[in-house]
């Protein structure tokens, strides 16, 4: 493995959800615990950019790891809230360098506390910490990783994603099950890290349906914001770049339907059921979206 790829992969993304706040502890993702976990000690440690470090306890079941002990001490310090995303660097010896970001994913002003007598929290040298903090800020557009917590829907979905500039049907509850949710989420934030200032997006995740013209939904407060009510087809681009005209079918409620032709977009593409699709608009007048997908 090169040290490029080597690097990549002790290298993870956690997205904070509402359970993970109420649960006082965070799940290591598995695919890194599959190549770490062996190694990992009892007690991990965690280092911010300011060059403080926090002695995080583990506990580990088969092979499933959770920061535990201490992580709510870290949080706390840090001023984490549900919405913000993580970036885990692995050192070795249990050692995980740490960027936080927030709602707005741009990463925080890590506090300063003057009182450096806790137990959970030792100083180290901000020389030794600075490079490695500047190449993590050039890395946390990455999306390697993402970690699910099994944290239950959170019931402000649509609020979250809107802050992130992405839109979904209003029904999602009523489509979607807690844990497609959650993957929308974390697509979410991953998309928006990776363009950190991208068009209007709506997003759907994509079920089969007898009427393929049913397929895909354009939420009624994008369409209302972003496309002519006059409009009666739409272009959409593929990733590889093809490009199909597709016919639209407005509802009397609100938001549109991509009709005629969009089964050709979904069999190119090779949609399978749960896939996340986001819809970019990268032209506004004559209506064209940039298709994402984003497949289990």
């Amino acid at each position: 493995m090169s040290s490029s790829a080597a690097e990549t992969s002790s290298m993870f993304y956690s997205i904070i959800l509402p359970s993970t706040i109420h649960n006082k502890m965070l799940r290591i993702p598995p695919k890194f615990v599959g190549q770490f976990g062996d190694e990992l000690s009892s007690v991990a440690k965690l280092a911010v950019p300011d060059g403080r470090v926090w002695q995080v306890g583990l506990t580990k079941f088969g092979r499933k790891i959770w920061f535990h002990q201490g992580w709510q001490n870290f949080v706390e310090s840090q001023s984490i809230s549900a919405g913000y995303f993580l970036l885990f660097k692995y050192e070795k010896n249990s050692i995980f360098r740490v960027l936080i970001f927030d709602m707005t994913a741009c990463e925080i002003d890590y506090p300063y506390e003057d009182d450096m007598a806790c137990e959970m929290c030792v100083e180290i040298s901000e020389e030794q910490f600075k490079h490695e903090a500047e190449l993590l800020s050039r890395k946390r557009k990455m999306e390697d990783g993402l970690e699910r917590d099994e944290p239950n829907a959170e019931p402000d979905l649509l609020v979250s994603l809107r802050k992130s500039g992405i839109y979904i049907t209003e029904k999602y509850k009523e489509l979607y099950s807690t844990e497609e949710l959650e993957r929308a989420v974390y697509t979410a934030r991953a998309f928006k890290a990776t363009n950190p200032k991208p068009n209007p997006l709506f997003m759907i995740i994509w079920k089969a349906n007898d009427k393929p013209c049913r397929e895909v939904y354009a939420p009624a407060r994008f369409a209302y914001q972003y496309v002519d009510e006059d409009s009666k087809s739409v272009e959409v681009q593929a990733p590889s770049g093809r490009k199909w005209s597709l016919g639209i079918h407005w509802r009397a409620t609100g938001g549109f339907f991509l009709a005629k032709g969009w089964a050709g977009v979904s069999d190119y593409v090779h949609l399978t059921e749960g896939d996340i699709c986001i819809f970019e608009l990268v032209r506004h007048q004559d209506v064209v979206f940039k298709l994402h997908v984003f497949h289990q």
